[in-house]
């Protein structure tokens, strides 16, 4: 099963269940980190260095170190919580795609461990290698020199190039392939089921469009692997090059359109109409077009730029939701709602433009 779509889908059905507490206490990880840690190294493996990072609004992100009679090795351990933003959570998106792009030309991090169940720590995770450098945010990059930020912009197009061209049947993902519903189409209706949920706040607007993208959905050039997040932001510099992509919880098979169209939407490139502010759209095609050998669909591309706004209303809505149902204590959710009508707006313009 797509895995990403099937997440999307069961936003809803976890609706029904009763709210899990906030349960993930940082002590209580650690400690069972360690035995975790010391079960696969088949050694006494001590957790030192360990804190949660300042991340994204859904899994949570620890870095540790973990010593051990062959010394330290920096390392990440990514929690699915009870009450996050995607809750109930899966590894496996995630751990396809660091499985499948370890050695490529997509840079990832290397995977230690992991465990759907959680049963050793509680939750689903996995724990991954540390990888040296910065994540660049968009709205706080305007001090950095012009020709820098063109060089990586054009590095992270080809990265994403570079995906779309790997054969997803020689892949971890080749098991899901078969007898499958599109991913886009599942995705539509889940979070159209999230849209619906009675908690919900509701727009028209947004039921209608809902059903327009599922009826207008176009096929796809090719079926290749969607990072499904691909958005500055969601990447590691360092030293002039872009060392890992990040945040694989969204991935799965689908039209490389939307990719492309999420990572030109004005949000991820601090409200700016080009690629972290110095690519223009044009020169972000021809680079993509050219470094994957896949022609850009001008109605696909219209089409998913409307997708992405959709989707972006109602992550925001699951993340009110996060906040005020399932009392996930985050106030970035909290404001969340304050957010609403302009990418309400947005999206009307964006399907005037697609129909």
């Amino acid at each position: 099963m797509q895995e990403a779509a099937k997440r999307s889908d069961d936003l809803a059905d976890a609706a029904q269940a009763p709210a899990r507490p906030a349960v993930v206490n940082d002590d209580a990880v650690r400690s069972a980190l360690a035995r975790h840690m010391s079960r696969i190294s088949g050694g006494r493996t001590e957790i030192i260095s360990f804190g949660r990072k300042s991340s994204g609004f859904s899994w949570i992100t620890y870095a540790f170190v973990a010593r051990s009679a062959d010394g330290d090795r920096k390392l990440i351990l990514r929690v699915g919580p009870p009450n996050g933003l995607f809750a109930p959570y899966t590894v496996l998106p995630q751990v396809y795609a660091l499985q499948a792009l370890a050695g490529t030309g997509v840079p990832v991090p290397a995977l230690v461990s992991f465990e759907q169940d959680g049963a050793e720590i509680g939750f689903p995770f996995f724990i991954c290698q540390h990888v040296e450098g910065d994540v660049p945010a968009p709205w706080a990059a305007s001090g950095l020199d012009p020709q820098h930020k063109r060089a990586i912009a054009r590095l992270f197009v080809e990265i994403l190039a570079s995906l779309h061209r790997i054969d997803a049947g020689t892949t971890p993902f080749a098991s899901l392939q078969q007898g499958e519903e599109r991913a886009e189409l599942r995705a539509i209706g889940g979070w159209r089921a999230s849209l619906a949920r009675p908690t919900a706040r509701y727009y028209p607007l947004l039921d209608w469009g809902g059903r327009w993208l599922h009826d207008n959905c176009p096929q796809p050039p090719r079926r290749t692997i969607v990072h499904g997040d691909y958005r500055i932001g969601n990447f590691i510099e360092h030293e002039g090059r872009i060392t890992a992509i990040l945040d694989w919880e969204l991935t799965h098979l689908g039209d490389p359109h939307e990719d492309l169209a999420w990572a030109l939407m004005p949000t991820f490139n601090a409200r700016s109409r080009k690629l972290y502010g110095v690519l223009e759209r044009a020169e972000v095609i021809d680079l993509y077009q050219g470094a994957s050998g896949i022609a850009v669909s001008d109605r696909s591309l219209a089409f998913y730029e409307a997708y992405a706004l959709y989707q972006a209303a109602a992550i925001q809505m699951c993340a009110v939701r996060a906040f005020e149902v399932d009392r996930f204590n985050d106030m970035r959710l909290a404001v969340m709602a304050s957010q609403m009508p302009s990418i309400v707006r947005a999206f009307e313009r964006a399907l005037e433009a697609a129909a």
